[in-house]
């Protein structure tokens, strides 16, 4: 048993509560705007605190960096839960199904649990580092060929083709949740995932998972996306422009026909 399953365990049941409450809660509330242009609801703010409340009686000594609330990252803390009250709020404020509740766990900044929970569409994806990635307890890997073709899928944000022009065979689609496009490369459906704007609460759990089943996530610049820098930075307007793919074979092909028409 690995020493991190008492946590994957917790955050298990924590995705599982605030799934259950953003259903309950599904359409209820009209969507704002925040300063950053993204969209927010009563129930992102909700589980957001229900999380922290959550937190703070079970792991008081544990830090929170989340979308809503705690937006700074303390490089001297051990222990950081990163979470996502709900990734994909737009598709949630407007009754689309693609959203999920996202949980992670770092230590030292490297992330070591990853559960990201999509309750309408029944997926429960869970990584735990080195004891691989599942969706619904069903271990998953990422695609194993070496070569694209255009009966295969790219995941994409609306922003993609503001930044880059991709000149690829794969089939493009939208689904408008980070989380859920990366999820996407963990399982096989797809082989690449492009966002153009995420934050790193969209990532942290992904990028485990993405990582557990056998693929690559890096930044534009051909940095690793973890671990978070060791200072203490505040997280709010950062975004972490990255690349997914099944494998390096898969990505170098892509990447050979990316042209960046607006470098972040």
């Amino acid at each position: 048993m690995s020493k991190w399953s008492a946590y994957l365990d917790f955050a298990v049941d924590l995705a599982a509560e605030c799934s259950l409450y953003a259903v309950s809660h599904h359409r209820l509330h009209t969507a704002q705007r925040k300063r950053d242009g993204t969209l927010v609801t009563e129930t992102d703010i909700a589980i957001d605190h229900i999380i922290s409340r959550r937190l703070a009686g079970v792991f008081p000594e544990h830090r929170v960096l989340s979308e809503e609330q705690i937006t700074a990252y303390d490089a001297n803390a051990e222990f950081t839960w990163i979470v996502d009250p709900i990734d994909g709020t737009t598709n949630f404020a407007r009754g689309l199904p693609i959203w999920g509740v996202s949980v992670a766990l770092l230590h030292y900044g490297q992330p070591v649990v990853g559960v990201i929970d999509f309750p309408l569409l029944h997926e429960r994806f869970t990584a735990i580092a080195g004891g691989g990635a599942r969706c619904n307890e069903e271990l998953i890997r990422t695609f194993d060929g070496d070569v694209a073709d255009d009966q295969q899928l790219l995941m994409k944000c609306t922003r993609t083709d503001k930044r880059l022009h991709l000149r690829t065979k794969l089939k493009s689609r939208i689904c408008g949740s980070a989380a859920y496009h990366l999820c996407k490369v963990a399982d096989g459906a797809a082989l690449i995932a492009v966002e153009a704007t995420p934050k790193v609460w969209d990532l942290a759990a992904a990028w485990l998972i993405v990582v557990e089943a056998g693929g690559v996530v890096t930044t534009w610049r051909r940095e690793p996306v973890f671990p978070l820098a060791a200072v203490s930075r505040e997280y709010v307007g950062a975004e972490t422009p990255i690349f997914a793919a099944a494998n390096p074979a898969i990505l170098r092909e892509f990447l050979e026909g990316v042209v960046f028409l607006n470098e972040s």
